[in-house]
């Protein structure tokens, strides 16, 4: 799964478990309902942007507030650790074995091991950074969509 659809599954459940949560306590009752009717009268004007914002939402598919920003993936250092233990075990071996020189071996294998490693991780970080790449740039997208349908919504 994507990060972003993860981030997003996450945020919905934590939003569900707490409105179980309060319906079983006992937390909305006719006492909250009636001051949240009173507090809904007197605001009057703020709502029109948040009416904004569920239009400007609506017309994009596209929100802000829940949609989360493209974070750059590293490719880690396993790529190079992996190749400099498997290339001292391999030389190691050979040098054992070639003349009796495993300290050798086991030397030359891991520096041949390290720079295999790191042609990997710098294969593996470019398409990181490729995807990176596009995610933001589908983001920075919509998320203009959204602000000319918002711009849109409060011009009228």
């Amino acid at each position: 799964m994507r990060k972003s659809l993860i981030i997003a599954t996450g945020i919905g459940a934590a939003l569900a478990v707490t409105a179980v949560g309060a319906a079983v306590t006992g937390a909305f009752d006719e006492e909250t309902a009636e001051v949240a009717a009173l507090e809904s009268d007197s605001a009057v004007t703020p709502s029109e942007p948040r009416n904004c914002r569920s239009f400007a939402t609506a017309e994009t598919g596209f929100d802000p507030a829940i949609t989360p920003v493209p974070v750059r993936d590293d490719a880690g250092n396993k790529q190079v650790l992996k190749g400099t233990a498997v290339g001292a075990a391999v030389g190691a071996v050979a040098g054992e074995v070639i003349g009796d020189k495993a300290g050798y071996g086991a030397a030359a294998g891991a520096a041949a091991g390290a720079a295999g490693g790191q042609a990997v991780k710098a294969d593996k970080q470019q398409k990181a950074d490729e995807r990176y790449e596009q995610d933001q740039a589908f983001y920075q997208q919509q998320k203009a969509a959204y602000d000319a349908a918002l711009a849109e919504c409060l011009a009228d």
